[in-house]
């Protein structure tokens, strides 16, 4: 006996779409006005690390970028099915930090999509991490012969100058340790997407305006 008309059925799965802007010129461009935005101060420091004000999307110097986030956000939002009104950048910030600095593994709550984009990304410098959303998915967690997208519980994404990665905003995320051995700054703009309009549900609706 055989069983007939396979299937293989990816069930809930979380993407992550990535891609690289046409003109990375404009990573140069944003970094020349967060550079003078650190240099004011007009953020917070900590250690091996500064953090812009979190609406930078409002800086003419960030339009040209922010316009960007819209357009790929719509994209994804419209690959979703995602009735709505409109979308917007809740927030965006610049994180300019040590090559090699890390950060632990965190969501972003209030929003639908998270994003960031490598600006300055120096070789060797701190990958960026996606762990498995799933609660129960390490409940046994087998040996297996080779890693693949199906079985792994993290991925890894080495930085690169320009390259644009936009996630639904409920799957963690972290910056590895790296392993520069120049000093030269690890600089990310990152931002969160979120829609204005209804949601009706059987038992509970929301107005986001």
């Amino acid at each position: 006996m055989q069983v007939l008309n396979r299937e293989t059925l990816a069930l809930f799965p979380s993407l992550l779409f990535t891609g690289k802007i046409s003109d990375v010129t404009a990573c140069d461009r944003a970094e020349t006005k967060l550079r003078e935005l650190q240099k004011l101060g007009l953020g917070t420091s900590e250690e091996r690390a500064f953090i812009t004000q979190d609406n930078i999307q409002e800086l003419p110097e960030m339009k040209e970028l922010a316009d960007v986030f819209m357009q790929e956000s719509e994209q994804i939002l419209n690959f979703y099915k995602i009735k709505r009104d409109s979308h917007y950048i809740t927030n965006m910030w610049a994180n300019i930090t040590h090559p090699n600095h890390r950060h632990h593994l965190h969501i972003h709550p209030n929003c639908l999509l998270s994003g960031i984009l490598y600006v300055r990304a120096p070789a060797k410098c701190g990958p960026t991490v996606f762990g498995d959303p799933r609660p129960g998915a390490m409940m046994i967690e087998p040996s297996h012969s080779e890693m693949n997208l199906h079985n792994m519980t993290a991925f890894v994404i080495v930085p690169e100058k320009g390259r644009l990665m936009i996630w639904p905003s409920f799957l963690p995320h972290a910056v590895e340790h790296g392993h520069a051995d120049v000093n030269e700054d690890r600089i990310v703009l990152a931002f969160n997407i979120m829609m204005r309009g209804k949601i009706e549900r059987p038992t509970a609706r929301l107005d986001l305006k």
